[in-house]
């Protein structure tokens, strides 16, 4: 483990291993703990909100989606950098759910990103059985109807994508109601299976990856 600090926000960066331990550790205690993946774009919005700096540095266990995030804290090791390219986490997490019959639950902002999240996870790992998906923004009215169709599941693992902000604000609102071991939380902009990305898309990562890295060399000075 290597402590690390990405424009003011505290973070550790970690082998596969290791967090695969942690995860197993999660799994046997009686309350919910939270996994963040993060990307660039995340840290940089993330700056300018204390609530959500705040609730990425209390994550029990951070993760890079991208290896800008890798670069920008100095880690030279190449195995971390083909760990994180490979997200060899997310297979061995995904692996242990299908051996050991884990129920999982998708949550998005909408159906549609519910039904891309689930294709992606199901794209990664064959045999994964969704036990349920939810869109919480097309049932913001019936918010406790929703805690109560996730807990008359009881999925040990919730899966969800939207933007941080969202999640941080829902999670807060939520996650006390909620019977659960692991919330996995995945950026907008993160892609769990292999993706083909469009030139125009290509572009615009490299110059928001060239941003990241200015301010972070920055904010080393």
């Amino acid at each position: 483990m290597k402590n690390i600090n990405l424009l003011g926000i505290k973070l550790k960066d970690r082998y596969v291993k290791e967090s695969l331990t942690l995860t197993d550790k999660f799994l046997h205690e009686g309350t919910a703990h939270t996994i963040l993946y993060l990307t660039a774009p995340v840290l940089m919005e993330a700056v300018k909100n204390e609530d959500e700096k705040a609730w990425i540095e209390s994550a029990d266990l951070t993760l890079w989606g991208d290896t800008e995030i890798l670069k920008a804290a100095d880690v030279t090791a190449k195995a971390r950098y083909r760990e994180v390219q490979e997200k060899e986490y997310m297979k061995a997490l995904l692996y242990r759910v299908v051996q050991e019959h884990m129920p999982v639950l998708v949550l998005s902002d909408t159906y549609e990103h519910t039904e891309e999240l689930k294709t992606e996870l199901m794209e990664i790992q064959d045999g994964i059985t969704i036990a349920r998906t939810v869109a919480v923004s097309e049932m913001e009215e019936k918010h406790e109807d929703i805690i109560n169709e996730i807990n008359m599941i009881a999925p040990t693992i919730i899966f969800m994508r939207m933007s941080f902000m969202l999640q941080q604000k829902w999670l807060t609102r939520s996650r006390q109601y909620i019977n659960t071991k692991i919330w996995v939380g995945l950026p907008e902009d993160f892609r769990c299976a292999w993706k083909r990305e469009l030139p125009i898309a290509k572009m615009c990562k490299r110059l928001l990856n060239l941003w990241f890295n200015r301010r972070v060399n920055k904010y080393k000075k």
